[in-house]
């Protein structure tokens, strides 16, 4: 299984300037006063996740005011996925602010530290990221307390709320994959030992539900309520997320995630399925098979799971772009004669 995400323990070193001369050529800025020492080598992904959580605490010691970080931001400090490798920074504060809006300073990726455009600049021969433009977005909201917990020292939402506060604020994709890797982080299914998640699944999302109860007929509600019931904690990696949301909006009967297909001695995964049909889905991330032999174990795999009569689908992250071509793929593996009716779910768009 997947390792989880855990909340951060050592978080990234942020510091004020204390006057001309006073850091490091390697800091990098955030906000007003505020830098970070980079420690964190590439993968650019890697050092997007530094530069993230680092805003975060740039953010909580420039706005004294605010309540506690939410949405995707609470989601980083609970230790769950994102779909956005550079997110912007949510916090929510009992009064209105000048600007609910402002912009944070890019960064530049891809040099053995990250770079600020600040200070010496990073040596040739690296390949060159420019970060993408973040901001602060400051919500009005008086939180109760029980909706926000302590991670790390910084007061955030708690599960329940910042699931709810994804649904209804990010984008569906984002919003699922947040969501799913929060309620993954809380329920700790284990795929070898299915059933005891089942009743800690319908505790979170009764929460959720009731958040989603109080928030009235504002925007986006609907969309919420209905995604609710299609968040899964089976969920490994943001693609499958991704994958599994848009096959919900194409119309698609609703898979069944991470369920054991047994194959002589072996017991396999696969990543979605209707296992009535015997059809399956494997998506393959882009560090699938970075580890050697990885591509071999895997194409065994597959050819195992097929010779017992499975119908696999492969999907890559470059498939997502169509999701017509991947339904059509996906239909002409349904046996014939086998219902496997297609109706598009407008609401969770």
């Amino acid at each position: 299984m997947t390792a989880l995400p855990s909340p951060p323990g050592p978080l990234p070193v942020v510091t004020a300037a204390r006057g001309p001369g006073t850091l490091p050529r390697t800091a990098v800025r955030l906000a007003r006063g505020q830098y970070l020492l980079p420690t964190v080598p590439p993968p650019v992904w890697h050092q997007q996740y530094e530069v993230s959580l680092a805003r975060i605490l740039a953010v909580h010691r420039t706005h004294p005011s605010l309540s506690a970080f939410t949405h995707s931001s609470a989601a980083l400090l609970h230790g769950a996925l994102v779909r956005d490798h550079e997110p912007d920074v949510h916090v929510t504060q009992p009064c209105a602010a000048r600007r609910s809006t402002l912009p944070l300073p890019r960064v530049v990726y891809g040099a053995p530290l990250v770079w600020g455009r600040q200070g010496a600049p990073p040596p040739r021969g690296h390949r060159l990221q420019r970060g993408a433009s973040c901001h602060l977005r400051r919500h009005r909201r008086r939180l109760p307390d029980d909706e926000v917990t302590a991670v790390a020292g910084l007061s955030v939402t708690t599960v329940p709320r910042t699931i709810a506060d994804c649904l209804l604020d990010l984008p569906p994709r984002d919003a699922v994959v947040s969501a799913d890797s929060l309620l993954r982080g809380a329920v700790l299914p284990d795929r070898f030992a299915p059933g005891p998640e089942r009743a800690r699944t319908a505790e979170v999302l009764a929460q959720v539900g009731e958040q989603l109860r109080r928030a009235g007929p504002r925007q986006h509600v609907r969309r919420a309520r209905a995604l609710l019931p299609l968040l899964s904690p089976w969920a490994e990696s943001p693609g499958e997320s991704e994958l599994r949301y848009l096959l919900l909006r194409a119309g698609l009967p609703e898979p069944a995630a991470q369920v054991g297909v047994r194959v002589g001695g072996s017991l396999y995964f696969p990543d979605l399925a209707w296992p009535d049909l015997r059809l399956g889905v494997e998506f393959d991330g882009r560090g699938k098979y970075a580890e050697p032999g990885a591509y071999y174990r895997e194409k065994r795999r597959g050819d195992e799971i097929e010779e017992a009569g499975w119908r696999l689908t492969r999907v890559s992250f470059e498939d997502l772009q169509d999701v017509q071509a991947l339904v059509g793929r996906i239909l002409r593996k349904v046996p014939p004669g086998r219902p496997f009716p297609v109706r598009p779910r407008q609401v969770i768009a």
